[in-house]
């Protein structure tokens, strides 16, 4: 079973969820028996997993992508949790059967679930239980009132309420709910301490840190320009699983359909734009791209950048210095290899090729400092990128022809990576130059020097047809 071809798979069908997609860990866990979540991460039983057809696995996998991307694990808590776990579990089904998934064997199965959120779901079943009850209670009296033992009428609800208490730790479905317990306890465990840590910290221990603040104070500004892209990117897929949550089921899956024919539209016509020329003029028209997203690695940058090396800091004492007595050792930056980046922007390519440009620079910058910059007939100049979040806000202009001389002498002759994202429309530059050409469609390219990677566009279009045929006379 390739994980990584499973959540590519998802990325497309599911673009609006593509931060959770990304950032959810697969970890195999045999001592259960199918799959289940934590709510952060995903854990699967390979024996089971490898019963399934592929389409079956993405089903799975997707079901426990949307109970991290709805927090239900959270919204748990003071509900029955065996009708909680069935309406959650009914809800994301019948969305995931709607946009052409294959379900595997045992899912909760409800029609109706398709008309609600899980909050909803849960409130019918929940109203259908108290009713059932009261039929039973009434059904109770008149037995005893047509002389039946009452004290074997005690007996038998005090066994039927051990047996539905017992029943509610029961998985319900074709997955397993048992983390949800383990992973709310710990939470509530952990925001436990925390507020009591907090509590017990002394006036004297907070001036303490304030002091210990201070001495790092002239670092400051440098240590905010190191960002942690880990625990930036958790940020990323919490503020994502925030929105989703908020949106609820029915607007959230909604909302990925319409994302998603947005996307194949997009791409169909870069596509056609690709066959219509490169042209001579420079137009520079400000591009708005919104919405870049992420993605899993097109390419194993690690392997191609040159002298890659993961990024770190180091306590240096070169350039120490002593405050109240005290020597202070200053973060300092181990070096990492330089990139620039230049993203063609001509009038053949469109937003889904520049948004998925984007989304490549942002994996190459988790192994390099990056420098981006854009270019048609003109280059644009480069835009130094500290952090992800720098890349959805850069600026782009283009619109025009394609003059990759331009392009390839826009580049700084010391650094040690330089790509060129591009779909190959247009006369190869007479400079030899030693850069990755990152080909985007069919055009082949014969570049002097350097080396060229090609995204198919075939392969491309043929996922999109794939996912357009699941589409066809489905009700949306």
């Amino acid at each position: 079973m390739n994980i990584e071809l499973l959540k590519r798979k998802l990325l497309v069908k599911y673009p609006f969820f593509g931060s959770i997609i990304a950032h959810s860990n697969c970890v195999v866990e045999p001592s259960i028996e199918t799959a289940g979540t934590d709510g952060t991460n995903i854990y699967y039983n390979p024996n089971y997993m490898e019963t399934l057809t592929e389409d079956e696995q993405i089903f799975v996998f997707a079901h426990e992508i949307s109970h991290i991307a709805f927090s239900h694990m959270d919204r748990s808590a003071g509900k029955d949790r065996k009708l909680w776990n069935i309406a959650t579990d009914a809800v994301v089904n019948a969305f995931l059967k709607q946009d052409g998934l294959t379900a595997v064997k045992g899912i909760v199965d409800m029609e109706d679930a398709i008309d609600y959120d899980a909050e909803e779901m849960y409130q019918k079943l929940l109203a259908q239980k108290q009713q059932d009850g009261k039929q039973g209670n009434q059904s109770n009296e008149s037995k005893t009132q047509s002389g039946q033992n009452n004290s074997n009428s005690s007996s038998n609800n005090t066994q039927n309420g051990k047996e539905e208490k017992q029943d509610a730790n029961h998985d319900v479905g074709h997955d397993t709910h048992s983390m949800w317990d383990k992973a709310i306890e710990k939470k509530q465990k952990e925001q436990l301490e925390e507020s009591s840590e907090q509590s017990s910290t002394s006036n004297e221990f907070k001036d303490f840190l304030d002091k210990i603040s201070k001495m790092f104070s002239k670092k400051k500004e440098k240590s905010e320009q190191q960002p942690n892209e880990k625990v930036n990117q958790e940020n990323i897929k919490n503020e994502e699983i925030k929105k989703i949550t908020e949106l609820g089921e029915k607007r959230a899956f909604q909302q990925n359909r319409v994302e998603r024919k947005k996307q194949l539209e997009e791409l169909r016509q870069a596509l056609i734009h690709q066959s219509q020329g490169h042209g001579s003029d420079t137009n520079s028209q400000k591009i708005n791209i919104t919405d870049i997203g992420i993605s899993e690695p097109l390419i194993d940058w690690r392997m191609l950048l040159k002298e890659a090396v993961q990024y770190d800091v180091d306590w240096s004492y070169q350039n120490a210095g002593i405050e109240d007595g005290v020597v202070t050792a200053y973060l300092e930056e181990i070096p990492r290899p330089e990139t620039e980046i230049v993203l063609d922007t001509s009038g053949s390519i469109n937003e889904t090729l520049l948004r998925n440009f984007l989304r490549e620079c942002k994996n190459i910058l988790q192994n390099s400092k990056v420098k981006v910059g854009c270019f048609d007939t003109k280059f644009y100049g480069f835009t130094e990128i500290k952090q992800l979040s720098d890349i959805d806000y850069l600026p782009f202009y283009g619109r025009g022809g394609t003059n990759f001389e331009v392009a390839v002498n826009a580049f700084t002759r010391r650094v040690e990576n330089k790509i060129i994202f591009t779909d190959g429309d247009a006369d190869m530059p007479t400079t030899n130059i030693d850069a990755i050409w990152i080909v985007f469609g069919n055009h082949k390219i014969q570049p002097k020097g350097g080396r060229v990677i090609y995204i198919n566009a075939e392969q491309l279009q043929a996922l999109a047809s794939m996912y357009l045929i699941n589409d066809k006379g489905r009700s949306r």
